[in-house]
C-alpha cells in the first residue's frame, strides 16, 4: 500500500509538472486539489504528497489566505537568475577547459552537429530546449568542481525556465538559437578562458533580458 501510495503522489507531482511546463497552470495561478483529484480519480492526500514535493523544488508556493499556488518570479529575480547562472557556469568552464580531452571534445561536437541537423528542419522548441541542456552540460563536463557544478545546473534560472517555459520556448528562432551557441562553442574552441567567461555571461543575460520583456513587458536592469 505505501508503494501505491507514493506511486499516486509521484505521478500527481509529474502531472502537475507538465501543467506549469505547458502553460496550463501559469504562476500565481491557484492549485485546486479537488481539480486534480477529479482528473486524476485519486484521493487528495498523495495530491498534497505531491505539492508538498513540488514545494520543496519552488514550483509551488502556500500562504494562508492565497492557499497553494503555482510560483511567480519578479522580473528582478529573473533577470538575476540568468546573470548568477551565466557567472556560475563561465567560471566552471574557463576552470576546467585546460581538462578538455578528446572524450569531452567529442560529446561537444556531437551535440552541436545535432544542433546543425535539427535547425535546419521545422524542429520544434522541445527539441531544441533538450539540445540546449545537452550542450550546456557538455560544457561542464570536465569541471572537477561538483558543487559548482551543482549550483549551475540547479540555479534558480532553471526554476524560471520552466516556470515560463510557453514563453521561454518563443523567445529565439532556431537561427537565432544557432547562432547564440556558435558563439559559445568559438569562445570554447578558443581556449581563451576570458572570451569563455565573457559570452556565457553575455549569453545569460541576454534571456534573462528577453524572458523578463516576455514576461512583465519591461525590464529595469
Amino acid at each position: 500500500m505505501q508503494f501505491k501510495k507514493e506511486t499516486y503522489s509521484s505521478k500527481a507531482a509529474e502531472y502537475i509538472r507538465s501543467l506549469i511546463r505547458s502553460g496550463e497552470l501559469l504562476p500565481g495561478q491557484p492549485v485546486r486539489e479537488a481539480v486534480i483529484s477529479e482528473h486524476l480519480n485519486i484521493s487528495r492526500a498523495p495530491i498534497r504528497e505531491a505539492l508538498l514535493l513540488l514545494a520543496q523544488e519552488g514550483l509551488i508556493c502556500s500562504e494562508p489566505q492565497k492557499g497553494k499556488y503555482v510560483r511567480s518570479m519578479s522580473a528582478q529575480e529573473i533577470y538575476d537568475s540568468y546573470a548568477v547562472a551565466g557567472i556560475l557556469e563561465g567560471a566552471g568552464v574557463a576552470l576546467s577547459i585546460s581538462r578538455w580531452g578528446e572524450r569531452e571534445e567529442a560529446v561537444f561536437e556531437d551535440v552541436m552537429q545535432r544542433l546543425e541537423q535539427q535547425v535546419n528542419y521545422a524542429v520544434s522548441p522541445d527539441t531544441l530546449a533538450e539540445i540546449d541542456e545537452q550542450f550546456h552540460s557538455a560544457l561542464l563536463s570536465a569541471c572537477a568542481n561538483k558543487h559548482l557544478t551543482h549550483l549551475a545546473h540547479s540555479s534558480s534560472s532553471s526554476l524560471a525556465k520552466f516556470l515560463y517555459y510557453h514563453y521561454w520556448r518563443t523567445m529565439f528562432t532556431p537561427q537565432e538559437f544557432r547562432e547564440r551557441h556558435h558563439l559559445i562553442a568559438a569562445a570554447v574552441r578558443s581556449r581563451d578562458v576570458v572570451r569563455i567567461e565573457y559570452s556565457l555571461r553575455q549569453h545569460y543575460e541576454e534571456v534573462g533580458v528577453r524572458l523578463c520583456e516576455l514576461v512583465h513587458d519591461e525590464v529595469r536592469i
